[in-house]
């Protein structure tokens, strides 16, 4: 069994220091709000209707936190593409937002070459390659950033820039709108909860080994939930799932029964922020769990504001995914079957 906490055994499994791009995400999210800040955005964006976010994997997962912290205060009606082709409706009132870490997703190239082409307003967010030529030949307004705080180069692990950097591009461009001093106050803190986050994900790792974890979480940390899904599955090499209260009451307890002695472990994520209806949902889910005797854990957020919900859960999840990984003695910064994948598909 690894010792997590040797750095000369970790990074044997670690080569691309995956642990290191992980420490540095306060950094990330520090540096991406700096730097988008100086973005200057021209264009008037006063007569969109409708926004398409458009984006791959981890390259989406700004438009979910932005949607997710805003809820029912979010201004426009949205939708999330993650193909190769736009909505029907697209037209020169909406704006398409075009998100690719590495600048060269087909899938959001072939969405960048349809909206030219439909006169739609568009935003990009990228660390360069075709998508960042696509928006300066095209005068697009975009935060184009180097990624240097995330040696290891994966696209997960650059959330600070994706996630931080497309809110600050959307907050520029007047789309969105928030209490800055509020993000910035929680970034500050994240810097301070990381060593604790960090020996807490290092201990829990250990209970979802043979697990298939399943994460509950509500209103703002919706996004959240479909991010550590994620990781769980490209980074532990884990199968994982996510659902949303209250939508999850209405049949996901209904499929508690069967089969017996099921190897999943539920993670809910619960916060004082939710709304009141919400909190009683989820002890109440949690209950019914337990009553069907599943295994589950309750991971309750520090108190703070929302931002500072969503940056731990997203700094716990990336220390958890990383250490299960690690237990499973997998290099948590490939992906064999992706990249197969990609390779099969090229040909």
């Amino acid at each position: 069994m690894i010792d997590l906490h040797s750095p000369e055994e970790i990074k044997k499994i670690d080569p691309q220091d995956t642990l290191g791009s992980t420490e540095l995400l306060p950094k990330q999210l520090e540096t991406a709000w700096s730097q988008v800040n100086e973005v200057i955005v021209p264009q008037d964006f006063s007569d969109i209707t409708n926004i398409v976010f458009c984006g791959m994997g981890a390259s989406i997962y700004g438009a979910l936190v932005a949607k997710s912290l805003l809820g029912a205060e979010f201004p426009h009606p949205s939708e999330v593409v993650t193909d190769y082709h736009l909505p029907k409706y697209v037209n020169e009132n909406t704006l398409v937002v075009l998100t690719s870490y590495s600048g060269s997703t087909e899938e959001v190239l072939s969405c960048a070459s349809e909206a030219k082409e439909k006169g739609a307003k568009m935003l990009a967010l990228t660390k360069g390659g075709k998508l960042a030529e696509f928006a300066k030949e095209n005068s697009i307004p975009a935060y184009i950033f180097d990624g240097k705080l995330n040696p290891a180069g994966v696209p997960r692990l650059g959330n600070g820039y994706t996630i931080v950097g497309l809110m600050g591009l959307l907050k520029n461009a007047g789309i969105i709108n928030f209490e800055a001093t509020k993000l910035e106050g929680a970034i500050q803190r994240t810097f301070a909860k990381l060593p604790e986050l960090k020996k807490k994900a290092i201990s829990d790792s250990e209970k979802y080994v043979g697990k298939i974890p399943v994460i509950f979480a509500a209103e703002h940390l919706s996004g959240n939930a479909q991010i550590i899904r994620n990781q769980f599955n490209e980074t532990s090499k884990q199968f994982s799932a996510y659902y949303i209260v209250p939508d999850l009451n209405h049949h996901l307890m209904e499929g508690l029964a069967f089969p017996k002695n099921s190897p999943i472990f539920f993670i809910s994520f619960n916060s004082e922020n939710y709304s009141q209806k919400i909190q009683k949902r989820m002890k109440l889910t949690h209950e019914v769990v337990v009553r069907n005797e599943c295994n589950i854990e309750e991971y309750n957020l520090s108190s703070g504001n929302i931002f500072d919900d969503f940056l731990e859960m997203l700094a716990y999840g990336s220390y958890l995914t990383l250490y299960l990984g690690l237990r499973n003695s997998q290099n948590p910064a490939v992906n064999p079957w992706v990249d197969f994948f990609k390779d099969e598909l090229a040909k």
